[in-house]
């Protein structure tokens, strides 16, 4: 049977499906059309609902646009996570399940020099984590045990207390204002924001705030994304480098993959320009276009087990409407394209400039 997620952020992909399949493979198989991003708790209310049986193969179908395909691997990731089964559909014909044994080697158990922090850390988590991150739950005890930070949870009515805000720059520079009271409140060392509450509260975005925060120093992550947040932390620990957290939104067999993201610390771009949020259209957000050359791709999953960290090659910056809005293709191989339509570490994964995957396998 076919089922159809779209969210209601997503108006521009309401009954546009990135292709057609046929009525008989609807019929015979679980076949989910993931039109947008946010649909990942769509997706876990059909299971609930008895529509979805984790029991039998899942075919998830994607377009490049939307945030499509970030929601799917987030789906993909949940149902990996509980042992089923499922396949990333970008065409058509795209239904055969690949040997998945060559990614293996791609993700492995991270290193103690990666995880363990010499004191403690203190994380901000302000508002719990978007809803749609069905696969990126963490154990907090488990954090503090494994990598000696730990996680505060912070009321998002500590931000949302701004009330409706300037929705140009100066309402943006308010919300950044207010999440550095709250870090020196609470003592913090890195920060993420359930940013899209904002949207209806304050009525402008963190994509400044969290842009700024990261120029300075403090990781700072999008979503209330805890594993993104534990990934910068360890980039910036080995390396010293600012992170930036991207989505996966559209992957090629041969290794190019486009990160899209509405933020990006600027000391990372050698040009800028300010814009609206893609989602929401309101407050601002940052088209940045970073360097072509050397950067590592980087994640560590919710259960802190596994780790990707691969060397990869900027090639290009562009610029589509109907995508996050700083928008960054990699050229990797092809094994790992696979592991993204196979096997990812959920959705968000983070880039850093240089070459320093080594540095997360060896001593």
């Amino acid at each position: 049977m076919l089922h159809v997620l779209c969210s209601k952020l997503h108006t521009e992909a309401k009954d546009t499906m990135p292709f057609k399949v046929s009525d008989s493979f609807a019929e015979e198989n679980q076949v989910v059309a993931v039109l947008s991003g946010g649909t990942e708790a769509m997706f876990v209310d059909l299971i609930v609902e008895k529509k979805i049986d984790l029991k039998r193969p899942i075919y998830l179908m994607v377009s490049g646009f939307s945030n499509s395909l970030p929601a799917a691997l987030e789906i993909l990731s949940f149902i990996r996570q509980r042992n089923g089964i499922a396949k990333i559909m970008q065409h058509a014909k795209d239904t055969v399940f690949v040997d998945e044994t060559e990614t293996a080697s791609l993700t492995r158990a991270p290193l103690e020099k990666v995880l363990k922090n010499e004191k403690t850390l203190r994380l901000g988590v302000v508002g719990k984590s978007s809803d749609w991150l069905i696969a990126s739950n963490v154990d907090y005890k488990d954090v503090l045990a494994k990598m000696n930070c730990e996680l505060i949870d912070i009321p998002f009515e500590e931000l949302s207390s701004l009330g409706e805000v300037d929705p140009g720059m100066k309402g943006a520079e308010a919300i950044y204002v207010r999440l550095k009271e709250i870090i020196a409140k609470h003592k913090l060392d890195g920060i993420t924001v359930r940013c899209f509450d904002l949207f209806a509260t304050v009525k402008n975005t963190g994509c400044i705030a969290v842009s700024k925060l990261n120029d300075e120093g403090i990781p700072a992550g999008c979503e209330s994304d805890i594993p993104v947040l534990l990934t910068m932390m360890a980039c910036k620990k080995l390396t010293g480098e600012p992170a930036w957290m991207g989505n996966p939104v559209r992957i090629n067999p041969d290794g190019q993959i486009l990160l899209a993201k509405c933020t990006i610390a600027l000391k990372m771009t050698k040009k800028h320009e300010y814009t609206t949020h893609f989602e929401s259209g309101i407050g601002v957000a940052i088209h940045g276009e970073v360097e072509p050359g050397d950067y590592t791709l980087v994640k560590l999953s919710n259960d802190m087990k596994r780790l990707l960290a691969v060397n990869v090659q900027v090639t290009r910056c562009q610029y589509e409407k109907n995508l996050c809005r700083t928008q960054i293709w990699l050229q990797s191989t092809p094994i790992v394209s696979q592991y993204l339509l196979t096997s990812p570490i959920s959705d968000h994964h983070v880039l850093i400039k240089g070459h320093h995957a080594a540095k997360f396998w060896r001593e």
